[in-house]
């Protein structure tokens, strides 16, 4: 699940924007997955009602939602993996900052003790 930026070293701020790409990207699956559903919903409902009238646009309308839950899980499923995504790379900021912290406190630590040997 590696990829090529995996390999190459980057600054933390571009980690940091791609990690607010990917939620954003997320954020948009997620809402046209939802916005599909509706749809889907709504071609059921008409399918049902046109079923005594006319079974040949009935199954039609069917089948057209048939494909938006195809899609909307698609969408779904696209959303997830670039949540998990960026919640991977954010985790690599987060042990990069903890690893900065501590050679912040080592430096420190050591300043403190030529302050008292001095």
């Amino acid at each position: 699940m590696f990829s090529e930026k995996d390999l190459v070293a980057r600054s933390i701020e571009d980690m940091a924007k791609e990690v607010a790409e990917l939620q954003a990207q997320a954020r948009e699956e997620r809402e046209k997955s939802e916005s599909l559903n509706q749809k889907e919903i709504e071609l059921r409902r008409k399918s049902v009602e046109t079923r005594p009238v006319n079974a040949g646009l009935a199954e039609s309308l069917w089948q057209e939602a048939e494909s938006l839950k195809d899609e909307s899980r698609e969408l779904m499923r696209l959303s997830m993996e670039k949540t998990l995504r960026a919640a991977e790379v954010q985790r690599r900021i987060d042990i990069h900052d903890q690893i900065e912290s501590l050679d912040n406190y080592d430096e420190i630590w050591r300043e403190a003790a030529g302050a008292r040997r001095g």
